[in-house]
């Protein structure tokens, strides 16, 4: 059962120009495995092609991936082992991430419109980046967020602390026990998560060792 923990800020800025408005769906582009969508009192095959809404939750079993295309805003690709509710698909688009790794591609936005990543620890929100984030794995007791970025810049802010730290691109970042910052460092490994979300170019499955590199993290974060 995941652990809850109060919820901080993390905020990335762009200026950039206006793109439409999406629409309040998305769908399911590619699948392996068992992909299962919940939508109230359902549970539903996720297979390629499947229209989404907001409310779903999209969960991947062993060994299995899901691409989402949300509406205009993007893509993110889920790893094996991950929940993501869908909370809102649109203008201003926010999941969940409930357990798991998410890759997110989003277009860069202007104005209010936005787009947000959850965990019950901390809030990515952005205007336009492609970035990692992981959720579950802890060290003590309270779970821990960590997040990389490929492109882009994200500003993390955590309210209650009077704390925050811009994560640039290459950049790694752990959230400990969803109320410490870690300093942003560089680690080989961002690189080399698997990014591509378009099967037409090559594989698309992330088999990177988390555990190996949340160790790596660990190693530098923790006294």
């Amino acid at each position: 059962m995941l652990m809850k923990s109060p919820v901080f800020l993390l905020l990335l800025f762009f200026t950039v120009a206006a793109i439409p408005a999406a629409a309040d769906k998305g769908s399911i582009v590619y699948a392996e495995g068992e992909v299962l969508v919940k939508r109230g009192s359902r549970t539903l095959s996720g297979e390629i092609g499947s229209d989404l809404h907001p409310g779903d939750l999209v969960r991947t079993g062993p060994g299995a991936l899901a691409v989402l295309e949300l509406g205009e805003r993007g893509q993110v690709k889920l790893r094996e082992l991950t929940e993501l509710s869908l909370d809102s698909l649109g203008t201003r688009t926010s999941v969940t991430l409930n357990r798991g790794g998410l890759f997110s591609r989003i277009k860069r936005l202007f104005g209010t419109e936005a787009y947000e990543v959850k965990t019950p620890s901390a809030v990515a929100g952005v205007r336009g980046t492609e970035f990692f984030v992981a959720y579950g794995r802890k060290i003590e007791d309270e779970y821990d967020v960590w997040l990389c970025v490929n492109e882009g810049a994200v500003e993390v802010v955590l309210p209650a602390e009077g704390a925050s730290v811009i994560v640039e691109e290459g950049e790694g970042i752990n959230i400990l026990g969803g109320n410490r910052l870690t300093d942003p460092k560089f680690y080989p490994w961002t690189k080399d998560l698997n990014w591509n979300m378009e099967p037409d170019r090559g594989n698309i499955k992330d088999e990177t060792d988390l555990d190996a590199a949340y160790s790596d993290l660990l190693d530098q974060d923790y006294d």
